[in-house]
């Protein structure tokens, strides 16, 4: 938070016990109201792009967690479409 009161940037906490607990009360209501508007802005978890990136190589791949839309039984320009727009995001990260 800035010295108006408004919020900036990005911090995570961990989902694990001791994640949000140092925090003061109105403050983690605070985080864990923008985490909910967060996730319903998002939408449903399509799947997970990976890329492993090492000294003279990188390997690209592609997770279906439990929950996620997509799954390996499902329409591949489905997935392509999904990896494109983490290609995409990924271009635009700084």
């Amino acid at each position: 938070m800035d010295g108006t009161g408004t919020w900036k940037g990005w911090i995570g906490y961990g989902t694990g016990p001791g994640g949000k607990d140092h925090l003061p009360p109105d403050v983690r209501a605070e985080v864990e109201r923008r985490e909910t508007e967060r996730r319903e802005r998002q939408g449903r978890l399509l799947c997970e792009v990976h890329v492993q990136v090492y000294e003279h190589d990188a390997v690209p791949g592609v997770a279906f967690p439990a929950g996620s839309t997509l799954d390996v039984e499902s329409d591949s320009s489905d997935i392509a479409s999904a990896v494109a727009r983490a290609r995409d995001a990924l271009a635009e990260w700084r």
